[in-house]
């Protein structure tokens, strides 16, 4: 089931949120802060209306550079394009040039809305002067460090995102605001697990059939032509021959071109719609332990063998029912959280440049 929820997300969510804009204006002393390096925030802030201005405020009329102005701190349209840039800079080989306009536009909009959301909740936090102790931030940082991939150090995820020790400090307070709002009388009842697992019985609690594999590469580029291209097939035919299970890791680490090579090849288990149709096909067709033949796909040759497999089996309530309540546990979270900020929202003075 893939919506298991970190323990960290209170303060993981904040981050992604409200950690993107340097301080706006001279007349603002938010705690606003450099950005943060979320990739998609589409949805983050959901059901913000696109008034011109809040509910029950009298109209106001905004200089040329501002884009909205939040009880008088305003975000200037500079420094919400240079946001935009620096965020669209970070993924733009991800997205299709005949999109890349649109998604600009879109993230312009998003990042607006992150900036009302985190102005409001800083001015709401230093009217009800919540503090964050450094137990509370040293806290934070374990459990950052806790949700980032093994070989990824924090301080390393900080810089690339643009995040700092006080971004952090900000986070805790805001976590600290959402409890105080909401309580923590959140947690599902069992009715609610059993329901969510029968509702969801057939889609989600499918443990999919997988395979253990490993396999050597020998990559071909796109600029290979056919004499090369013959000579790496030649390679791999070669390398085939004098693969045994004894030898097949060391071999991998001597000449595979994947990153898998610096642990023998190993791929761990896989499961269908992971890997290219070519790879697949071989790797679920084989047999346990057989070194299967050479193979085409668009990388190149490769050479794989199944070391194990897992048949398809149904997950039962009990094994579920811990990351159900998880993720039950997170969504009412969000349903609160954005009560929270409708209210803010409806005493605030939003104004949005036309």
């Amino acid at each position: 089931m893939n919506t298991q929820i970190s323990k960290s997300w209170p303060i993981i969510f904040v981050l992604m949120i409200f950690v993107f804009f340097v301080g706006c204006s001279d007349s603002g002393k938010q705690e606003a802060k450099p950005a943060s390096g979320a990739s998609n925030i589409q949805g983050s802030i959901p059901g913000t209306p696109p008034a011109d201005v809040a509910s029950g405020q009298p109209e106001q009329k905004l200089s040329g550079d501002v884009v909205v102005s939040v009880d008088g701190v305003a975000l200037k349209k500079s420094e919400l394009e240079k946001s935009v840039n620096e965020r669209f800079k970070m993924i733009k080989d991800k997205i299709p040039p005949d999109k890349q306009k649109e998604f600009k536009e879109n993230l312009k909009k998003q990042l607006a809305e992150v900036f009302v959301a985190r102005t409001l909740l800083s001015n709401e936090i230093q009217k009800r002067k919540i503090e964050a102790s450094a137990q509370e931030v040293k806290m934070a940082m374990d459990q950052i460090k806790a949700s980032l991939p093994p070989n990824k150090k924090i301080e390393d995820f900080f810089k690339e995102n643009k995040i700092s020790q006080d971004d952090i400090i900000l986070a805790v307070k805001i976590d600290k605001f959402r409890n105080m709002e909401m309580g923590q009388n959140i947690k599902p009842s069992q009715k609610e697990i059993s329901k969510f697992y029968n509702d969801n019985k057939e889609k989600l609690f499918v443990e999919p059939e997988s395979v253990h594999v490993r396999h050597i590469l020998v990559a071909v580029g796109k600029d290979d032509n056919d004499k090369v291209k013959a000579e790496k097939k030649s390679k791999m035919e070669n390398l085939r021959k004098q693969l045994t299970n004894e030898n097949f890791a060391e071999l991998a680490r001597k000449n595979s071109d994947c990153p898998s090579k610096e642990v023998g090849g190993d791929l761990s288990f896989i499961k269908k719609g992971q890997m290219v149709k070519e790879f697949e096909n071989a790797a679920f067709s084989q047999e346990k332990n057989v070194i299967g033949p050479v193979i085409k796909t668009e990388f190149g040759y490769h050479v794989v063998q199944v070391l194990d497999k897992k048949p398809a089996k149904k997950i039962t309530l009990d094994e579920a029912k811990g990351k159900i309540s998880a993720y039950l546990e997170q969504r009412k979270k969000i349903e609160a959280f954005n009560d929270i900020m409708k209210k803010l929202k409806e005493k605030a003075k939003i104004v949005y440049n036309k």
